[in-house]
């Protein structure tokens, strides 16, 4: 089991942060140090109140040349409201800065503004269908070969893209949601992004004996042996005896990943740089 962060790509001066960029660099280069295994933004470009929201895959570059052994993603980007040829170079160009470590995760958006303010329509039926076919541009251009596609709503003609990511066959593609249509999709990728209780945001998330029961459906739906990752994001326990327990039944469920949570609801800035200074809880293994 490997232990990382997720961490919220919006931070202000109300939680101590003057600038929300170089705190979150600072945050992973603080992550880096202190052994956490994985980084991994949130992906939003507005909340219904007002606060600073920095774009995830830049701040992300900017922490792949500071730091050296963290796994590097968000959970989730919105794919379809992304170009997915854009969006594929910029987690090619991550995964060489990263030396192999990039990580997509990949959602449908759960907020409507941020689609129809800019003239984009909010159906939840349509973004799965370009979320489909994105996923297809995207690993169809990471081949590093020709590569054309025609469908309903991209197209790509002959074009070859280099370089390729370092990862073979790809780079790991976990989708996130609780959703049938999430885990069915997740089935047909690399790895599951779920929540657990996070009591800060009032969100009891699911339960891991909810987590085993989805995995298991998620298992019959797959018709490979291939590694699949279990993405398990939540305020972890500070009792360590709690924590020890968490981590024993993640781990008989499936979970590859336990991700600390941290958000601007939960903590400051300042509380945040403690919490991912205190390290992962690698020795409770």
């Amino acid at each position: 089991m490997k232990f990382g962060l997720q961490v919220i790509n919006a931070w202000s001066a109300n939680d101590g942060v003057k600038n929300p960029s170089q705190f979150l660099l600072e945050l992973a280069i603080a992550a880096d140090k202190s052994g956490w295994d994985g980084f991994f933004l949130w992906d939003h470009l507005l909340f219904p109140w007002s606060v600073p929201i920095v774009e995830s895959w830049t701040v992300l570059s900017a922490i792949a040349g500071r730091t050296e052994n963290l796994w590097l993603g968000t959970t989730v980007t919105p794919v379809a409201r992304r170009r997915p040829h854009i969006l594929a170079k910029q987690l090619a160009t991550l995964d060489q800065l990263t030396n192999g470590k990039a990580v997509l995760g990949v959602g449908l958006g759960g907020l409507e503004l941020e689609y129809t303010p800019f003239g984009e329509e909010f159906d939840y039926k349509l973004l799965a269908k370009k979320t489909d076919e994105a996923l297809e541009v995207i690993t169809g251009l990471w081949s590093g070969e020709q590569f054309t596609y025609n469908g309903k709503h991209y197209t790509v003609n002959n074009v070859t893209f280099l370089p390729k990511p370092i990862q073979e066959p790809h780079i790991p593609i976990w989708i996130g949601g609780s959703s049938r249509g999430a885990t069915k999709r997740a089935s047909k990728h690399d790895g599951w992004v779920i929540g657990g209780s996070c009591p800060s945001a009032k969100d009891a998330g699911l339960s891991l004996k909810q987590v085993s029961q989805e995995v298991r459906r998620i298992q019959k739906y797959r018709d490979d042996t291939k590694p699949f990752d279990v993405i398990y994001g939540m305020e972890l326990p500070e009792n360590e005896s709690q924590l020890r327990k968490l981590i024993l039944k993640a781990d008989t469920v499936g979970v590859t990943w336990l991700c600390e949570s941290i958000f601007g609801l939960r903590c400051t800035g300042g509380q945040a740089l403690k919490i991912v200074n205190q390290g992962p809880p690698s020795h409770l293994r």
